[in-house]
């Protein structure tokens, strides 16, 4: 075989390499194709899933402390920490349900209402909630306005499962 490669000419080599390249690109793609999709925490209610899980992918919605109702309703008076907390209880909760977990999280977006006033709450929780280096996900941070003056911290997180 190998004398027979060397008596080919280096452009049909490359072209076999090229169509090889193909075909394995497109059965990788039918195969993620044909992974279901599943949607958790759909209601008529919200105009989102709090989860869809999609091959070895799991991405939440955006997450704030009035998820977390079974602890009762948010306030103003509430410090980011509190809420920072809350959230993480809501999101290892999503997580577990679609197969996952905190060391498993890849990416994670946080939005804070007042970044200045928030970050050094919001990063204790995070460490905290995260604990060892070896699971930290990349992550940003932001300032926005969110839905209800009340909250104070939203995150977003995508994880393997």
């Amino acid at each position: 075989l190998n004398s027979a490669m060397a008596r080919l000419p280096p452009s049909l080599i490359s072209a076999l390499a090229g169509l090889c390249a193909g075909l394995l690109i497109t059965r990788v793609r039918l195969l993620l194709a044909a992974r279901p999709i599943r949607r958790i925490g759909t209601s008529h209610n919200a105009p989102f899933a709090h989860a869809v899980v999609h091959s070895d992918l799991v991405y939440l919605s955006g997450v704030t402390a009035n998820a977390d109702a079974e602890n009762g309703p948010i306030s103003p008076d509430d410090s980011v920490a509190e809420q920072t907390k809350r959230v993480f209880r809501v999101i290892d909760a999503r997580l577990a349900r679609a197969g996952s977990n905190k060391s498993k999280v890849l990416k994670a977006q946080v939005w804070l209402k007042d970044i200045e006033k928030g970050m050094a709450e919001m990063n204790a929780a995070w460490n905290e909630w995260v604990g060892d280096a070896a699971f930290k996900p990349v992550r940003a941070t932001v300032q926005s306005k969110l839905a209800n003056p009340s909250m104070l911290v939203e995150i977003q997180v995508t994880a393997a499962r």
